[in-house]
């Protein structure tokens, strides 16, 4: 419901916006352009997610923050915050993403070796995964990019065949630099890592309003992070239905 309710907003504005945004009536995939245009929307008018992360006493030196997920309020290490911040950063330096929104890259997953979770989380009780993972030397993060890019773009030339080459990138928070995952071998977009558990995850949206930045490749990217899976009320079906015939 989270994914279709983010790419039902999205569609909205690509459709009221930019006319025949829809070519072909691919409801899917965008060109870059259409992309691009979404996303300087997004920034500006855009929905912001619902509870982001306020980690702003980690700019005075503190180690934790307060945290919630689902309600329930817990403390949380400033160096995840600051880890996920330099994956990103290294993200949109390598040319594996360049927008925070779900055209994009908009989440990812958090996940352990599969020998870590039978030894340390296997019998833990759910609420307290997420406060021990956030703390975990051995933890990943799964991001996958260009989720909505069209696979056409790659075979554009080298200025745009980085941006949705490699579509899976795995960021570490031991200090290791991102890593880019082989695409599959049955020809699909995307790749599933081997050997990891996922045990969580978070949601990521660029805002002006937002409560964390980078800089990457001289750009400023403000943006919320969350790690509940829910944003503001998005246009219904039958707005983007009504967009779309009017934008023909």
């Amino acid at each position: 419901m989270f994914k279709l309710r983010s790419f039902i907003s999205v569609a909205f504005i690509l459709a009221a916006f930019f006319g025949q945004s829809f070519a072909n009536d691919d409801s899917w995939f965008f060109t870059a352009n259409e992309i691009a245009n979404a996303y300087r929307y997004q920034q500006q008018f855009g929905a912001r997610l619902r509870n982001p992360l306020e980690p702003q006493t980690c700019l005075h030196g503190k180690k934790d923050f307060a945290a919630s997920f689902q309600g329930r309020r817990f403390v949380a290490p400033c160096r995840f915050v600051g880890e996920t911040i330099r994956q990103l950063r290294e993200l949109f330096e390598s040319g594996a993403a360049k927008y925070l929104f779900p055209l994009d890259v908009d989440s990812a997953d958090l996940a352990v070796p599969a020998d870590v979770y039978a030894s340390k989380y296997k019998q833990l009780p759910r609420e307290e995964i997420l406060p021990a993972l956030l703390r975990e030397p051995a933890l990943v993060a799964i991001y996958r990019t260009a989720m909505h890019l069209n696979p056409e773009v790659g075979n554009q030339g080298s200025g745009m065949s980085v941006w949705g080459k490699n579509r899976t990138v795995a960021g570490f928070y031991n200090g290791r630099p991102n890593q880019g995952l082989s695409p599959r071998s049955d020809g699909g977009i995307d790749h599933e890592p081997e050997g990891l558990v996922r045990l969580g995850g978070f949601t990521m949206m660029a805002h002006f309003l937002g409560e964390l930045t980078f800089v990457a490749n001289d750009t400023v990217v403000t943006f919320d992070l969350s790690f509940d899976i829910d944003r503001a009320a998005a246009p219904t079906t039958a707005d983007v239905v009504t967009a779309r015939a009017t934008a023909r």
